[in-house]
């Protein structure tokens, strides 16, 4: 299988290791339990490394070798222990109740292909969360939702320099279908070198994205109970202005 995030690794921290609002959210949901952590859809190890460094057993599980390659090394260079796994979630059987917390992180969930597929993984979570577990998945808020209006438009996310000094600018153009709930995202990474030539390397997503009471109904489906919707990482209620819809739950009694 190839990597889908091969061209992305090289530049995912630069885009992303500063990014820091949501990582107090989610160490204090690992802090409620003295169980194993699991983030899904670990990346390069940005939250997975913090929880570690507060002390927590962590395991990361990514789809990506390029991705977990960047994720050990940084995790090597601070002395931390953390379990990677290079693996999709539906192919590893954790043990039962094995955790204390599981986390899918910006967007993870969006990369599930259809309602099978999400059905599947949170079945999944539901068999290795313990029964006093939580469960915390970060979904793009109703100011984020699907575009028709920008599809085609190119955006420039991101100018700066990756952690080897190399200097770039990140474009993404997207072609949203509201029927399908689907965006198909094109990201351009743009480097120049000192004399002057223009390298440009591409990556495609395709993401379906899920609304609130989609989500409900599929935990419910799954066994989980819902604890509640948040519209920030303080907390917040969802509103029409939110850009993050942050779902909590747990194991359904009975």
């Amino acid at each position: 299988m190839l990597d889908p995030y091969a061209v992305d690794a090289a530049f995912y921290d630069a885009l992303h290791a500063d990014f820091r609002e949501d990582t107090g959210l989610w160490l204090s949901f690992a802090g409620r339990t003295d169980r194993p952590v699991l983030e899904v859809g670990c990346g390069t190890g940005r939250v997975s490394i913090e929880l570690a460094k507060a002390g927590h057993a962590v395991t990361g599980i990514d789809i990506s070798p390029s991705m977990l390659a960047r994720a050990r090394t940084k995790a090597d260079e601070t002395g931390l222990e953390v379990e990677w796994i290079e693996r999709s979630l539906l192919d590893v059987a954790f043990e039962e109740g094995r955790f204390g917390f599981v986390l899918l992180p910006q967007d993870v969930f969006l990369y599930c292909r259809d309602g099978e597929e999400q059905l599947a993984w949170l079945n999944a979570i539901a068999e290795c969360l313990h029964f006093s577990g939580t469960l915390a998945i970060d979904l793009p808020g109703p100011a984020l939702w699907l575009d028709p209006a920008t599809s085609g438009q190119p955006l420039l996310v991101f100018s700066g320099e990756t952690d080897a000094g190399v200097a770039f600018d990140a474009w993404h153009v997207h072609e949203d279908d509201l029927a399908l709930q689907e965006r198909w995202l094109r990201v351009t990474y743009e480097t120049v070198d000192e004399a002057g030539l223009v390298r440009r390397f591409h990556s495609e997503h395709q993401l379906r994205y899920v609304y609130r009471f989609e989500i409900e109904y599929l935990l419910s489906m799954a066994d989980l109970a819902l604890v509640d919707v948040y519209g920030d990482y303080d907390l917040g209620p969802l509103t029409n202005d939110s850009e993050r819809m942050v779902v909590i739950a747990r194991r359904a009694e009975g």
